[in-house]
């Protein structure tokens, strides 16, 4: 972190001090100074372009250093940034700075130091504002990460579907919906075998299409786990869902994928079914997963 990398913005309402300070820091080997005479044009600049540092005179005429501190960490919190503050001052009390510190300031300078404890104590606040915006910038990318890993988490990569957590989420939802407005639901498993190899991205890709194409846009297909898919399906009255309804999006899945066989090897598919209405007691997920996984085993 060179000072000539640096960008400072002086503010102060005396134009004799602001270039005072102005030709010390570039006697020091500062480049990019920029100076206001008030902190509302201090803000202005800072919008304009972003400072590193920021260095301000205590008792200025209006808005003073500490409101001008206020009004910058405001700022930084807007902009998810961190601005090194440092205050100016011909007093040098130990309750001044003191108040300094608590208002968010870095450091605090007496206007009688020389040109290099001036230089010193900028590049010290520029280091600590460095160091904050790293952290930040980790943080914002660890919380990114985060998110993604989360989205993965929840959808399967291969197919694109939901996965076996989002499958048991859905039901709990679906159960508590009929629980309070009545209707009924059903959960089916459908496991697609290839001999003893892995299917093919392509092949579950097709079996996906497949069942997404067969169902009602409320209804739901998930990728339950490597060789089986779930859907559930909703309905309001006993008589709108029976088991050939069932039997028919399998018998749609073999059709599309009946010339699809896995590397020459016939595909080979094993159901499971399970169907409530008025649920009373409600079920849990686990239990009903549990029902249809045993009625697949028995098919």
């Amino acid at each position: 972190m060179l000072k000539e990398e640096l960008s400072v913005i002086v503010v102060d309402d005396l134009q004799f001090s602001r270039a005072v300070v102005k030709s010390g820091l570039t006697k020091s080997g500062f480049s990019d100074i920029r100076t206001a005479s008030s902190g509302e044009e201090s803000l202005f600049l800072l919008n304009q372009r972003r400072a590193h540092v920021v260095i301000a005179d205590l008792w200025m005429s209006g808005m003073n250093g500490l409101e001008v501190t206020d009004l910058i960490r405001r700022w930084d919190g807007k902009n998810d940034r961190y601005t090194g503050i440092v205050l100016l001052t011909a007093e040098d009390t130990t309750s001044s700075i003191v108040v300094a510190f608590d208002r968010g300031v870095d450091d605090f300078i007496s206007k009688s130091a020389n040109r290099f404890e001036l230089s010193a104590r900028v590049y010290g606040a520029a280091r600590t504002a460095f160091q904050q915006n790293e952290l930040r910038e980790q943080i914002r990318s660890l919380g990114n990460r985060v998110i993604e890993g989360k989205r993965y988490t929840q959808q399967d990569p291969e197919t694109l579907l939901p996965n076996r957590a989002q499958l048991e989420s859905h039901i709990k939802s679906l159960v508590s919906n009929s629980v309070r407005r009545g209707g009924g639901l059903a959960i089916g498993l459908i496991e697609v075998k290839s001999g003893n190899s892995e299917l093919r991205p392509g092949t579950l890709k097709t079996i996906s299409n497949s069942l997404q194409l067969a169902l009602r846009p409320m209804d739901r297909v998930f990728r339950f786990d490597t060789n089986t898919f779930a859907v559930s399906i909703q309905y309001q009255e006993p008589d709108d869902f029976n088991l050939d309804m069932f039997q028919r999006l399998v018998d749609n899945v073999k059709r599309h994928t009946r010339q699809t066989s896995d590397q020459g090897k016939q595909l080979i598919m094993s159901v499971g079914m399970w169907q409530g209405h008025g649920l009373d007691p409600a079920p849990t997920a686990e239990e009903i997963i549990a029902l249809v996984l045993k009625d697949m085993r028995q098919s």
